[in-house]
C-alpha cells in the first residue's frame, strides 16, 4: 500500500477575476488588428540592428502589434521558480501559465531523474521559446541568487507561519518558489526564503495540481504588481529593443518552420 502524499500548500479554489481591475496588454483588439498606431510604437521600440529591421519589415502589422504589446507588458518584477519537478508536463504548464501572464524569465532547478525536454515542447506549445529560463543548481542557490538582485522569494509550503497567497507583497520584486511534486521545497531552500504562502482549501479535493496552484498564485500577483507599478510591463529601454530583436528573429523563424508545413 503506497503511502499517503501530504497535503500540498497550493491548495483552494480561485477567485473570479474582474476584468476591469486588470491592468495588461492592449491585445488584440480591433485597432491593433488594423495596425493603428504604429508608428507612434516604432518610436517606443526601435530596430537595433539592420537584420532585426529587415526581418520586421517581412511581418504583417497584425503581427507587429502583437509583439509590441507583448513587450509593453513584460513584467521583469515577477518571476517563478521550478524547484526539482518530477513530471515534465508541470513543468511545460507553468512555463506556458507564466509566459501567457506576461513574464519575462522563469528559474529552474533540475530533478536528479534528468529530462530531455521532449514532453515541454508538446505541452507549452512553444510559449517557453518566449521566456529567458535560467537554471540553478539548487533551490537554495537560485533564491539566494535572486535575493541578492532584491527579489524576495516565497515558497509555497504548508507550515504554521505561511501566509495567504493574496497577502504576499506586490509592491517589490517578487519570485513564487514551487518545490517537487511530492517532497515540496528541501529544508535548505525554505532557509534561503523570505517565507511561505499558502492557498486555502475550501472543498473536499485534497490539493490542486502544482501547475494549477501556480497559476493562481501567479495571476494574483501578476495583477497586484501591475497595479502597483500602474502600467502594464516594467522593462527599461534597454531591454525592450533588446526583446523586440529577439521576438522578431524568432517570429520570422517559427513562420518559416510553419511554412515548410503547409
Amino acid at each position: 500500500m503506497r503511502r499517503r502524499r501530504p497535503p500540498r500548500a497550493w491548495i483552494g479554489p480561485a477567485r473570479p477575476v474582474d476584468p476591469a481591475d486588470l491592468l495588461g496588454p492592449r491585445g488584440l483588439t480591433d485597432a491593433v488588428l488594423r495596425g493603428e498606431g504604429l508608428e507612434d510604437e516604432r518610436v517606443r521600440h526601435p530596430a537595433d540592428s539592420a537584420e532585426t529591421d529587415f526581418y520586421w519589415s517581412l511581418l504583417t502589422p497584425e503581427r507587429q502589434s502583437r509583439i509590441l504589446s507583448v513587450i509593453d507588458a513584460r513584467l521583469a518584477s515577477l518571476t517563478v521558480v521550478l524547484d526539482r519537478f518530477v513530471d515534465p508536463h508541470n513543468t511545460a504548464a507553468i512555463l506556458r501559465t507564466a509566459e501567457a501572464l506576461g513574464l519575462s524569465r522563469a528559474h529552474t532547478v533540475p530533478h536528479e531523474s534528468g529530462d530531455d525536454g521532449a514532453a515541454h515542447r508538446r505541452v507549452t506549445q512553444d510559449a517557453h521559446k518566449w521566456l529567458d529560463l535560467e537554471p540553478h543548481p539548487t533551490g537554495a542557490a537560485c533564491a539566494a541568487a535572486l535575493g541578492e538582485r532584491g527579489f524576495e522569494v516565497w515558497a509555497g509550503h504548508l507550515d504554521d507561519e505561511a501566509r495567504l497567497y493574496t497577502d504576499l507583497p506586490a509592491d517589490r520584486p517578487v519570485a513564487l518558489l514551487f518545490g517537487n511534486e511530492h517532497e515540496g521545497p528541501s529544508a535548505d531552500t525554505l532557509a534561503a526564503c523570505a517565507g511561505t504562502f499558502r492557498i486555502p482549501m475550501a472543498g473536499f479535493t485534497q490539493s490542486f495540481n502544482v501547475s494549477v496552484a501556480a497559476g493562481i498564485a501567479l495571476a494574483h500577483l501578476a495583477r497586484a504588481r501591475r497595479a502597483h507599478l500602474g502600467r502594464a510591463g516594467d522593462l527599461s529601454q534597454a531591454e525592450r529593443v533588446q526583446l523586440k530583436a529577439r521576438f522578431t528573429l524568432l517570429a520570422a523563424k517559427l513562420a518559416r518552420r510553419v511554412k515548410s508545413r503547409c
